[in-house]
């Protein structure tokens, strides 16, 4: 039954934007139910709640429907300040970092996307968003620390990385990210100890 005074997350056990957000509701305590579904199916509750159909979509106990996994953290830091640092020029390079970290994300959709998901892939295509990931994980791996972690705990930007590494890990095997990536694979091994993140992994 539907808990009106919690929120309601439409999610894809697959979908990292989803993970994301799923990780932020548990991190700041806030009781949600899921409302896993599997998109490439027409659903009518989730396409009520959101015309795009698309995942995470969450409903808040007031009656709005909030999309896109960057203006639903947006939400949540207005309602808790649970997201992002107090600090103007802190918050602005965490969430920077974080936009970064989403950016991976989206570019590992595309490349699988393009490479498992069309009759006829594009080596053009699929070349381009693979070197778009290699090129940004080299830039992550050159971001200071301060950006991902403080006082010893992730930053939202933090957590975002390790669900882009572990999807990354599931899409695109071959990159050898312990080898050549040694300072963002720190943060990953971070974030296995939490039990929110070991709770969230996606379910292939």
């Amino acid at each position: 039954m539907t808990n009106l005074n919690s929120y309601q997350l439409f999610l894809s056990q697959r979908s990292p934007f989803a993970r994301r957000i799923r990780l932020a509701l548990k991190r700041l305590d806030l009781p949600f139910e899921e409302k896993v579904v599997n998109v490439f199916e027409e659903n009518p509750d989730l396409l009520a709640a959101n015309p795009l159909g698309m995942v995470p979509t969450l409903l808040t106990p007031d009656g709005l429907s909030l999309f896109d996994s960057a203006m639903i953290l947006e939400y949540l830091h207005d309602v808790t300040g649970g997201i992002w640092p107090s600090g103007t020029r802190e918050k602005l390079m965490v969430r920077q970092t974080a936009a970064l970290a989403a950016g991976l994300i989206q570019s590992t959709v595309a490349f699988f996307q393009e490479t498992s998901m069309h009759e006829v892939p594009s080596p053009l295509w699929a070349k381009d968003h693979y070197l778009t990931v290699v090129n940004t994980l080299r830039e992550m791996e050159r971001t200071p620390e301060v950006f991902w972690l403080r006082d010893g705990k992730l930053t939202q930007a933090g957590w975002d990385l390790a669900v882009a590494l572990d999807y990354l890990e599931i899409r695109i095997p071959d990159l050898r990210l312990s080898e050549h990536y040694p300072s963002l694979i720190k943060l990953h091994t971070l974030a296995n100890q939490d039990a929110h993140f070991l709770e969230t992994k996606p379910k292939l």
